[in-house]
This record gives structure tokens, sequence and C-alpha cells, in this order.
């Protein structure tokens, strides 16, 4: 048995090496049953042994050239540093496979997906490969926070789309024409894509004196964040409180204290200002109002209990409430890590105004 898989194991390697040496050098036009018999030496009825069909070879030919670029990849990346000038790296050497090897980037790129694809996720293999390639240093980017993941995702989407076209212009346009004068527009157009999102200095938010500001006392503590565009906002919301529609969170994120989490919100909500207003609920007291709403089986939004004021209707007839300011811990502008705190703030108040929004 074996030996058995051992010869079969073999005869696919013989089949999808010829096959691969044709696409290499002639193309997809040349591809068929018995010119890769041929190639390999051997009849064509044998190839069905190994093989449901030509497409079926063709998938493995491709899963076999990223193989090969792949090794290539890491031969010429081995000595280049982690992160984001690796990333360049890895792309300019997977551009350059593609040069010494056009007819891979034609089957990859040009050729009618109908034409190469059966059952296989062959479209999927194809369009995710440079991913593929940079996964682990755009991992590393996020982690170390060279990079937020929107803006990873972001430069990820870019490359995806770009590279194959800057490919595509210069195998098949000669544009540029000059080799040297290609490469060195692939630098100049990695440098501005990774470049762009990376400048911009890591946000004020995650310094060590604001995450304490936000996380203080964390495990006895429900804490939320609201970003709002100017200072005045934020001022007004330490002095009047804080006003939502229906439930405060429409307008506010609870955060919890990992800076992965924290910077994934973050860049979701930093496009609604640069103030991010704290919000604080002693776990205590959230969980006593939400045990009474329970069991006296009230229909409401726990948070809607902490409200001093009987709720107003805005121009859209929803129900305004407003969060009392002792809740406000202060805000941050996460572009220049300033801090203002709340005298007034006790995450633990308690009006009897609270146990009568109960009735």
């Amino acid at each position: 048995m074996k030996n058995k898989i051992i010869q079969e194991k073999r005869m696919r390697g013989y089949f999808i090496q010829a096959a691969k040496e044709i696409l290499k050098g002639e193309g997809l036009d040349s591809i068929s049953v018995r010119n890769i018999a041929d190639q390999a030496g051997y009849s064509y009825a044998t190839l069905y042994n190994y093989f449901k069909d030509v497409k079926d070879l063709i998938f493995e030919c491709i899963k076999d050239f990223q193989e090969e670029c792949e090794e290539f990849v890491i031969k010429e990346t081995k000595n280049s540093p982690r992160g984001t000038e690796k990333i360049k790296d890895i792309t300019k050497a997977y551009v350059k496979y593609f040069v010494e090897y056009p007819g891979v980037f034609e089957l990859f790129f040009l050729e009618k997906i109908s034409d190469i694809e059966n059952k296989q996720p062959t479209s999927e293999l194809i369009c995710s490969f440079l991913d593929r390639l940079c996964e682990e240093e755009w991992k590393y980017c996020t982690k170390e926070e060279i990079v937020g993941i929107g803006s990873a995702d972001k430069m990820r989407t870019i490359l995806k789309y770009q590279i194959p076209g800057l490919l595509l212009l210069y195998l098949n346009r000669h544009y540029p024409p000059d080799y040297k004068e290609f490469l060195s527009l692939v630098d100049r157009q990695l440098e501005k894509i990774i470049k762009a999102e990376t400048s911009a200095k890591t946000p004020s938010l995650f310094e060590p004196d604001i995450l304490n500001f936000i996380f203080e006392d964390d495990s006895n503590r429900l804490i939320f964040i609201h970003y709002t565009k100017d200072e005045y906002t934020a001022r007004k919301i330490i002095q009047e409180g804080f006003r939502y529609t229906e439930t405060f969170y429409n307008t506010a994120e609870q955060v919890v204290n990992d800076k992965l989490d924290l910077m994934y919100k973050h860049n979701m909500y930093k496009y609604y200002g640069n103030y991010v207003v704290v919000i604080v609920i002693t776990r205590e007291l959230f969980t006593y109002y939400a045990n009474e709403v329970k069991s006296r089986g009230i229909n409401i939004y726990i948070e809607n209990i902490f409200s001093e004021t009987p709720p107003s209707l805005n121009e859209n007839e929803d129900k305004v409430f407003t969060l009392p300011n002792q809740f406000i811990k202060g805000y941050v502008n996460y572009e220049n890590g300033s801090i203002v705190f709340n005298s007034n703030f006790n995450p633990s108040y308690n009006s009897p105004i609270f146990e009568r929004n109960l009735e």
C-alpha cells in the first residue's frame, strides 16, 4: 500500500511538472491532455488515472506555482526587518516572480475563471494569495500597534487590487517600458500606500495615563465611551449629563481593558470626533437595578432608570433621556492626550429618583 501511494504521488508529480512547464512557456492555449502527456512521457489515458480532468490538473499547478512563489519570497525577504518594511519586500518579491514567469501571471489574472476553475475554489486561492503571504506581518503590525486594524485592512485591500494592475500594465502593455523604471514605480506606490497609513503617530488614547484613566478599577465598573467632535460638547456633558435617545448604547460603546478590543472600537468610532467622553457605572449599582427590573417585569432599558428628569421628545418624536453627570468620569482628547476629570464624578451615585423610576 505504501509503495502504491508513493507511485501515485510520483506520477501526479510528473504530470503537474509537465503542465507547469507548458503553462510557463506557452500559456493556457497550449494546454491539452495530449500535450501534457507527451511532455510527461506517458499516454494521455494514463493522466486520467490521476486527475479527473485538465481543470483538476490546472488547480494543482496553481497550488504548486504558489508554493514555488512563496519559496522565492521567503528567500528574497529572509533578512528583511519585520513589520511594514517586510510587507513591502514581500510584495516586491511577489512582483518579481510574476515578471520572471509572465505565463503564470496570465494564468492567475488574465484567463477566464471558467477556463481554469471546476469545483475547486480557484478564484479565492488566487485573489487571496498576496494577502496570505503577508498575513503574519500584518498580525505583527497590529499587535505591535505599528498600524491600526482598520488601516491594515485598508492597505491590504489596496495592495490586492493595485499590484495586479501594475503587473498587467508592465507585462501586457510594456508600461513603463524599462524594468528598472517599473521596479521604481512599484517602490513608490508601496511607499505611498503604506507610509500614508502608518505615518501618523499612534493615537494618544493608548498612552498609559489615558488607559489608566479610562479603566481604573475596571473589575468593579461598567465603562462606556462616547465620541464627540468639539470640546464644548464634551464639557457640556460633564456639566449637564449625557443625553441619549432610547438607550445610551445607540451612541456609547462599552469597552473592556483590552488594547486590541479598544483599538478595534476606536477605529470604528474615531471619525465621530477627537473627544472621548468616559461614562462609568459600578457593576453593583447596575446589577441591583437590572434585578429589580427583571423581578418586577418592567419593560425598560436599565440605564433609563438612571435619569433624574422625565424624558423629553426630540424632533423625531424619540424619547430623550439624561444620564446624570455623576456617571461622567471626564473626557480625553485622543490626538493630544489631554485629560479632563469631572470633579462631580461618582459611579455609585444612587438618587432616590431611581427607585421611583421603577414604579
